[in-house]
């Protein structure tokens, strides 16, 4: 029988904001999202006024990234890639998530969000993401692995 491939990648090359990285140990919870705007995959959610609600705000009550979730109809209300105020949607409270970072960032580099949900290394003016750190190291702004363990 003849080898159908001898060479494997050490990693998985990348994934898409929103997607689960692996099966490291997490925890999921359903939030519903507040306000009047969409949140993307893979955007850091907060504590919102509702008992299970979730905001885009920032705040120090962070809850964690939404995950993506390939069954959602794109609608007038709700674009690709994004979750509609209202929707009942996943949060990774820990574990590990790709996410689109808007900098250069090395591993175990501290998350921040900016006042418009970006994601960054730079703590100036930013909110912290408390517990989250970058875990890989990356040389332009792009998609990467988060982790709170």
């Amino acid at each position: 029988m003849s080898v159908l491939q001898s060479t494997f990648n050490e990693d998985i090359p990348y994934g898409y904001p929103g997607m689960e990285a692996d099966g490291e140990l997490s925890n999921i919870v359903s939030r519903i999202l507040e306000g009047s705007t969409a949140c993307a995959f893979g955007r850091f959610v907060f504590k919102g006024t509702a008992d299970r609600g979730a905001s885009l705000t920032p705040s120090a009550n962070v809850i964690g990234v939404a995950i993506a979730h390939k069954g959602n109809v794109v609608t007038s209300s709700r674009a690709a890639d994004t979750y509609a105020p209202g929707d009942v949607f996943p949060v990774k409270e820990r574990g590990k998530i790709w996410v689109t970072s808007t900098t250069t960032a090395a591993k175990d580099d501290q998350v921040y969000v900016t006042a418009a949900g970006a994601i960054t290394n730079v703590s100036t003016g930013n909110t912290a993401a408390a517990g989250w750190k970058f875990d890989d190291t990356i040389t332009a702004a792009g998609i990467v692995r988060v982790v709170r363990r």
